[in-house]
């Protein structure tokens, strides 16, 4: 979407000035990211691509994030289209320290903090289907593999199974934790497409994967994080032992669903 047609489109909603300018922004896989300054007033604004691939229901997202705003979770959100193709939320300054140079132990435990605060937060939110999910994933692929349906399959069992026999393990998840959507001073964590009542050891797994932490790195997470959480190291070790098949194929279909090349 051009920039003008951008502000023109949210000029009445917004209330926005004639001063009004757009600037878009890098990174975002599949969507569109903007920064809307109308000064004092500075906004994000997201325009959604690909919705036919992924299970997002925008509007509930846009309510659920109303709520991790009132916890001070995340960015106030504050429009979505009636289409549900834009979507705008508070804009949050990123600090000096966001900057990574080095993935050391400090940071890691910064991860760790994150995931803990909130599997911790106490959000009633809908339940992360997961085969739903891969199901989905599976009607946007042209000709999938019958070893990638066969795979489905048996993952499904695998986890309508493992749900019954690791309720303790289900909180609210963010599930793409990456290092970019923290932002370290204010505690506010960003983009929650993905968030729901799930299993912490996916979450994670979900953590260490978008960070693409190295094995180290991934030990250090899992200790870090089973410290902080008073859970036995080997009970950590076993959560994620069983939710890595569950986590890697997600990952994998979600790439073939967007047509993204996957980084191994």
């Amino acid at each position: 979407m051009q920039n003008d047609e951008l502000i023109r489109l949210l000029k009445t909603p917004l209330g926005l000035t004639d001063d009004a300018i757009v600037y878009p922004l890098s990174g975002g896989a599949i969507n569109r990211s903007y920064y809307l300054d109308d000064d004092p007033n500075e906004f994000m604004v997201k325009e959604f691509l690909g919705e036919s691939s992924l299970c997002i229901d925008r509007q509930e997202r846009f309510e659920l994030q109303l709520i991790l705003w009132k916890k001070k979770l995340a960015p106030k959100p504050i429009y979505l289209s009636s289409d549900t193709g834009i979507y705008v939320e508070q804009w949050i300054k990123q600090h000096t320290s966001q900057l990574l140079l080095v993935f050391d132990e400090r940071h890691i435990n910064t991860l760790a903090t994150a995931l803990t605060r909130v599997h911790k937060s106490k959000i009633k939110a809908k339940l992360i289907d997961l085969p739903k999910q891969w199901h989905q994933y599976l009607t946007t692929l042209v000709s999938p593999s019958l070893c990638l349906v066969k795979e489905v399959t048996t993952e499904t069992e695998k986890w309508i199974t493992g749900i019954e026999l690791a309720s303790h393990d289900q909180v609210f998840c963010h599930n793409d934790l990456a290092w970019a959507h923290l932002c370290v001073p204010t505690k506010i964590i960003l983009d929650w497409e993905y968030a729901g009542i799930g299993n912490r050891y996916f979450d994670i797994l979900s953590c260490a994967k978008v960070n693409s932490l190295n094995i180290q790195q991934h030990d250090l997470l899992l200790t870090a994080y089973a410290k902080q959480n008073n859970i036995p190291i080997n009970e950590v070790y076993d959560g994620c032992l069983q939710q890595a098949s569950f986590m890697e194929l997600t990952y994998q279909l979600w790439h073939q669903a967007v047509g993204i090349t996957s980084k191994n």
